[in-house]
């Protein structure tokens, strides 16, 4: 029998002709695997013994099924041409008769029954499973769903486990594991100040530059500021230049909605701050028709709010439409309006920025001159030419934790500054998304996932065009967590269900809280959960479960989180 693909039990159909009087067949074995498993595993759940038999130049197929204590008997494979039943279970229902044929047709017949035919070694759970979805997943729903013991491999059960469809979040997973092993879990991101023409505690331009840091924020950028005047500078006679070449900057893909302010639509690059997103903080004024108090934060000269928010009376929470614009050096204009009532709490807004180094520059500028060295200069673009000096440097957190946060709260802007460094590298520098995705796409065939199973877009699942396979994200988990390199790390960064991350008000009731260690995928019609989990009787299982609307503009849905709850429930141990 050929090697299972993924580890995991295919269905076989081996049709033999035995000697069965003087003048049978002998020695055909018409034993073969027919591609890959699509069919309905309800249809045929048993052993295929085919026997073909000459007898006066007639042939008669016999194939016999063996399941729940009976045989049927099907002549050719084809609808039964008389019966007996017994009505009993147990007992033979035996369908027999003849058909005429060359012997050529004869094996051709056997050859469509060897597709049809589900064999032992399908999964022993997948009558379970069936009773699951059919009380779940209604004809408008496509699914992909396969379930692997996490010691051995074996599946467990399984519906359409190599139809790939679209994953939404549950492709960070892909990427987390494909950064783990490429990069290592103690790897981390670089930021640098260089400077030229130094002088004492005077320099002249003062560089700095990313290498896509995806966790990146004010209090390490202020740490880095620290490092500056600790060295004893005072004085920058010329420019910041901030260098973010190392990536070619980029967009998020997302084709369920136009691209806006909003902070998942942040945009890509290699030196980046605060998730590439600033906070407006809207507090309510003294009294009804006073205008309310806005602050920015972090505090730089990178943006300009001009707001027209009005107090009323109540506890109304703020409203306001946000209306972005960018002059023509760089400079963002946020514009607001809107009311909120006197008596609501404050309100904070993320907004994205256009021009990521910028905002990282002027925000870097602010600290510096918070700690008392002197800025004679602007805030530029430009790359660090081959004379300048490092002065400073500042090291990540290692990738570990920044994946911990990727999938425990499954930021999309971490995901793609993530694959972009992948593809710098790994392929060198530029990083860029498509980079990236050639890292990851090998990875995935590394772990012996079949091409037809995935299709890459980007890397943190905004897109729909997307798709994974539940074979392919089982395999994937399964592989991760035999690689001792970076398993744990891995696994510490899922969700942990009715406790943390994107499962915390998931799967919370006592028979399913911290049972599954999971990372969710959701998009307007799309419901996807994957991970690892036990079942009730102990058994650990690795998983995944996809679900994605037929209709198009169809709303949220969660019944994948509702196979996984009812999965957890089936006993797998002793059977």
């Amino acid at each position: 029998m050929p090697a299972p693909r993924n580890s995991a039990p295919q269905p076989t159909a081996y049709l033999t002709a035995d000697r069965e009087s003087d003048n049978a067949i002998p020695s055909i074995n018409l034993g073969k695997r027919y591609g890959p498993r699509r069919g309905d595993p309800e249809a045929i759940r048993s052993s295929l013994d085919g026997k073909i038999c000459k007898m006066d130049n007639d042939i008669s197929i016999k194939v016999e099924y063996a399941e729940a204590g009976f045989k049927k008997s099907f002549p050719g494979g084809g609808l039964p041409l008389g019966s007996t039943t017994s009505g009993l279970a147990g007992r033979k229902r035996r369908f027999t008769g003849r058909v005429r044929l060359c012997g050529a047709l004869a094996v051709f017949l056997l050859h469509l029954i060897s597709i049809a035919a589900y064999s032992s070694d399908a999964p022993r759970f997948n009558r379970n499973l069936e009773t699951i979805l059919r009380g779940e997943i209604p004809d408008n729903l496509s699914v992909s769903v396969q379930v692997a013991d996490l010691e051995t491999g074996r599946v467990l059960m399984e519906k359409n486990p190599d139809h790939p469809l679209i994953p939404a979040s549950t492709m960070k997973v892909v990427t987390s594991a494909a950064a783990l092993h490429a990069l290592n879990p103690d790897f981390t991101f670089l930021t640098e100040a260089l400077v030229e023409n130094a002088s004492g505690s005077s320099v002249g331009n003062l560089y700095l530059r990313g290498y896509g840091d995806p966790y990146l924020v004010s209090e390490e950028l202020y740490a880095l500021t620290r490092l500056i005047r600790e060295k004893g500078l005072e004085e920058i006679r010329g420019n910041i230049i901030v260098d973010d070449s190392y990536f070619v900057p980029d967009q998020p893909l997302d084709e369920n909605e136009q691209l806006g302010y909003r902070s998942y639509h942040a945009p890509y690059g290699a030196l980046s701050l605060n998730f590439n997103s600033l906070k407006i903080l809207i507090h309510p004024g003294d009294k009804p028709g006073k205008p309310a108090r806005v602050a920015i934060d972090p505090i730089s000269e990178y943006a300009v709010v001009k707001a027209d928010i009005k107090t009323v009376k109540g506890s109304k929470p703020c409203q306001a439409n946000i209306i972005k614009e960018t002059t023509a050096d760089g400079q963002e204009i946020i514009k607001l309006e809107g009311e909120v009532g006197i008596h609501s709490t404050t309100k904070g807004r993320y907004v994205n920025v256009a021009t990521p180094s910028l905002y990282t520059g002027e925000v870097f500028k602010e600290f510096l001159l918070r700690e008392g060295i002197r800025v004679t200069g602007r805030v530029v673009r430009g790359k660090v030419p081959s004379n300048a000096v490092l002065y400073a440097e500042f090291n990540s957190r290692p990738l570990s934790l920044i994946v911990y946060w990727l999938n425990k709260f499954s930021n999309n802007f971490m995901a793609e500054q993530i694959n972009m460094a992948l593809g710098a590298k790994v392929l060198g520098p530029p990083g860029t998304r498509e980079k990236g995705l050639s890292v990851i796409r090998k990875y995935l065939l590394s772990c012996g996932i079949a091409p037809d199973c995935f299709s890459l877009s980007e890397a943190s699942g905004l897109s729909r065009n997307n798709r994974l396979s539940a074979s392919a994200l089982v395999r994937v988990l399964l592989v991760a967590a035999r690689d001792f390199s970076y398993n744990s790390e891995f696994m510490a960064s899922l969700g942990v269900s009715g406790v943390d991350g994107t499962l915390k008000e998931k799967l919370i009731d006592p028979g399913a809280k911290r049972r599954i260690r999971g990372k969710t995928g959701t998009l307007r019609g799309v419901n996807a959960l994957t991970g690892y989990g036990m079942a009730r009787d102990g058994k650990r299982f690795a998983f995944a479960v996809l679900v994605n609307s037929k209709e198009k503009g169809a709303g949220f849905i969660n019944h994948a989180d509702k196979i996984v709850r009812q999965i957890m429930d089936v006993p797998m141990n002793g059977r």
